[in-house]
């Protein structure tokens, strides 16, 4: 799909290693590849899709976030932005009109958040990727965050399939009063199989993340994983459990930040580049729902100050059918 020129996304600011944004149609030339999948490019894939979105948010004069420009590109939908009553935040998601991501795929999202909006980006469901034969999959992110811009992402849990090759990369640019919460949960794969199980058996995933405010490098965490693992490497990364999540949080966090809870293995991790980072390790119906409900938490504490309530979540207008509901923490 060709976009018409009223169509245009907007302008991100490009990391230095990355080719430099159109304003058109998504392309194989906008996709970084790291240097662990130099030997697998995905050029000549037949079947492989490139979609995504460049999103801006902007703020109406009730002070409501709505979408300013904004592309997308199939297999990513965009929904818009949902504005719930009495709450203080926006809610942008995104659909997968495919199985998930299969080999060669690739999704670009680019996100500018203008001054003063305020909003929740998530995808519906967890993302699934497949097996890999010759190629990789991969999910790229950007974001621009301007002064008092709030902006919280949460791409959802990724679920690596037997024998899958993964590449995650994200890019932060913030302003120095813009906050972000980003968020990650990483599951075993499709473990409750039987004999089928396809517990830690991916191939290889590689994690790139960096935030920069004002130019200066704040946060980065980069890793590479080489399946399958075996009962040490399990042990070693995720604490003998089915999964780990991780925010990082560029913005305040209240001391009494209520971050736990009984069965997981949890951690807070103040930087003093102002950033804190918050790990938990353990089952994945209650990792999910700490690292969704302590984001909204935070943003939360952001607009209403102590004792507020958490985005979105107390929302009687909102159906509990998105994987960031809040369900019981029963484990």
């Amino acid at each position: 799909m060709t976009p018409p020129a009223a169509s245009a996304g907007a302008a991100p600011i490009p990391a230095a290693d990355e080719p430099a944004p159109k304003t058109g149609r998504i392309t194989r030339a906008e996709i970084v590849t790291p240097p662990e999948f130099a030997d697998c490019r995905p050029a000549g894939h037949e079947a492989a899709r490139v979609g995504g979105a460049r999103v801006e948010l902007t703020t109406t004069d009730g002070g409501i976030t709505r979408l300013g420009r904004c592309y997308q590109q199939i297999p990513l939908r965009l929904m818009p932005p949902f504005a719930l009553q009495d709450e203080p935040a926006s809610l942008l998601y995104f659909i997968t009109l495919t199985a998930g991501l299969l080999d060669g795929d690739a999704h670009l999202v680019r996100l500018h958040a203008r001054r003063g909006s305020r909003a929740v980006v998530t995808g519906q469901a967890a993302a699934r990727v497949h097996p890999s034969r010759g190629s990789f999959a991969t999910q790229q992110w950007s974001a621009k965050v301007e002064d008092d811009a709030f902006l919280v992402v949460l791409p959802g849990p990724l679920i690596p399939y037997a024998a899958s090759r993964y590449h995650q990369r994200g890019r932060v640019d913030l302003a120095p009063r813009g906050r972000l919460i980003w968020g990650d949960v990483w599951y075993a794969g499709r473990y409750s199989r039987g004999h089928l199980s396809e517990r830690f058996v991916f191939d290889r995933i590689v994690q790139d993340f960096e935030a920069r405010r004002s130019g200066r490098l704040v946060y980065r965490e980069r890793f590479r994983w080489d399946g399958p693992w075996n009962e040490d490497a399990i042990q070693w990364h995720f604490g003998g459990e089915l999964a780990a999540g991780s925010l990082m949080v560029a913005g305040p966090v209240p001391d009494d930040l209520a971050f736990d809870a009984p069965g997981v293995r949890a951690a807070r991790l103040p930087l003093d580049t102002g950033i804190t980072c918050l790990r938990w390790c353990g089952p994945p119906a209650i990792v999910t729902t700490l690292v969704a409900r302590t984001a909204l938490a935070v943003a939360g504490f952001w607009t209403g100050g102590p004792g507020a309530p958490p985005w979105l979540l107390e929302s009687t207008a909102l159906a509990p059918n998105h994987w960031f509901s809040k369900p019981p923490m029963d484990p």
